[in-house]
């Protein structure tokens, strides 16, 4: 195994850098045209298999991703991060480049979709673990905060943006068009990647180690961390608990409660801005943070009362304010949670725990939503909302008795 180091001080990049920031914003439109392809995929699906077709793509996809990315962090610190995201930005780029040459001649079927998300998710879990192991090696200690700040902030409003844009393309301008712009924000992401320049651990072609060996290294090192075993259990069980929820349950209530589309509209997008503006508070105050546990578990506390009160206003005006809040809480838990988890790490495993981060956001996403439909359907919108605030509660309470979690400092 290749023993990872961590960039010193003296050589590292400040986030002044022109090459920091191309790269920073790069990583964004990256994601601005990840939406394009969502919903050009989600509509070819649909023209291809109907309904149910295209909800049997969207579920698939994810799969390829949450099935690799463990062995993702570990390819991740065998090889180094600006390999494999170059690597992933090139694949994606010839793979969108072909869906979209192959889509303004016919319409591709179900099964030709079905292969594309699946291989666009497989290269989805080698990059993302990389891009959240690129930092350590860009910028000194001190400055992660900060750069997590920027990068959860951009990448955010590119999410947030990205997806209505990518919807009027592919109404005005085709399905083909909409994978072409994907492709060539793949290309920029590549060319900003190579233009940063910053050296690579060598790859090791002499490895005594399996791939499934490192990667059960990884995961008991974690497990055996005590600030890491607690912080990414705690992300998990936020995530499970508050995911399925905000997307199932909060437009079902909002149907009950005669809200109607507005309203829907008008609370995704309260929790949208606070999801934007809770990270932007870390790059504007970062140095008058230290102490990384007692905000880590104050958000969580307060997050897990917002959703609790979603669940039972009947003002629109009042959910609308609490969303801001959760999205604001769950922003600023990004911000924080990565930076201390990167410097929390061996750098020699530091791939494999940011992918397990990476599961931990969002691998137990389809699951969420899947039990929170179910329960849903026996227990009603507010009683499920109830539900899994209080498990979410329960799981910040367990996490304020953890000493570890709780002093720890940034």
């Amino acid at each position: 195994m290749t023993t990872a180091t961590r960039t010193p001080a003296a050589t590292a990049r400040r986030l002044k850098d022109r090459r920091l920031i191309a790269w920073l914003m790069g990583e964004a439109l990256s994601q601005f045209g990840d939406q394009f392809f969502i919903v050009a995929l989600a509509v070819s699906a649909v023209e291809s298999g109907g309904a149910v077709g295209a909800g049997l793509i969207l579920a698939v996809s994810a799969l390829p991703k949450v099935g690799l990315l463990l062995f993702g962090g570990s390819l991740v610190d065998r090889i180094g991060p600006r390999r494999l995201m170059l690597g992933s930005d090139l694949a994606r780029l010839v793979l969108m480049g072909s869906l979209a040459a192959y889509a303004t001649t016919a319409n591709p079927d179900i099964w030709t979709l079905g292969l594309i998300a699946c291989l666009f998710g497989a290269l989805d879990a080698v990059f993302e673990p990389a891009a959240n192991t690129l930092p350590v090696h860009i910028v000194a200690e001190d400055q992660l905060v900060r750069l997590q700040g920027l990068r959860t902030t951009f990448d955010r409003a590119a999410t947030i943006v990205g997806g209505p844009v990518g919807g009027l393309i592919a109404g005005f301008a085709g399905v083909p068009f909409s994978f072409t712009v994907n492709a060539a924000t793949f290309g920029i992401s590549a060319a900003v990647l190579w233009w940063l320049r910053i050296p690579d651990p060598p790859s090791d072609s002499g490895q005594a180690n399996s791939l499934w060996r490192d990667t059960s290294a990884g995961l008991k090192y974690a497990l055996r961390h005590p600030l890491l075993r607690s912080a990414l259990l705690l992300i998990a069980t936020l995530e499970f608990s508050l995911t399925g929820a905000v997307n199932v349950g909060v437009p079902l209530i909002a149907e009950q409660r005669d809200w109607g589309p507005f309203g829907i509209g008008l609370v995704n997008s309260a929790f949208g801005a606070g999801a934007i503006l809770g990270p932007l508070s870390m790059v504007l105050f970062n140095n008058r943070v230290r102490r990384a546990g007692p905000l880590v578990l104050g958000a969580a506390v307060l997050g897990t009362a917002c959703f609790g009160i979603i669940g039972t206003t009947d003002l629109l005006p009042v959910a609308a304010a609490v969303a801001a809040g959760l999205g604001l809480t769950i922003g600023f838990l990004a911000a924080i949670v990565i930076p201390l988890i990167q410097r929390s790490s061996d750098p020699a495993y530091l791939g494999r725990v940011v992918s397990l981060l990476a599961l931990a956001l969002s691998g137990l996403t389809p699951l969420s939503m899947a039990l929170t439909g179910v329960a849903v359907g026996y227990l009603g919108a507010p009683a499920t909302m109830a539900v899994c605030a209080a498990l979410a509660g329960l799981a910040s309470l367990a996490a304020l008795t953890v000493p570890v979690l709780r002093q720890a400092t940034l």
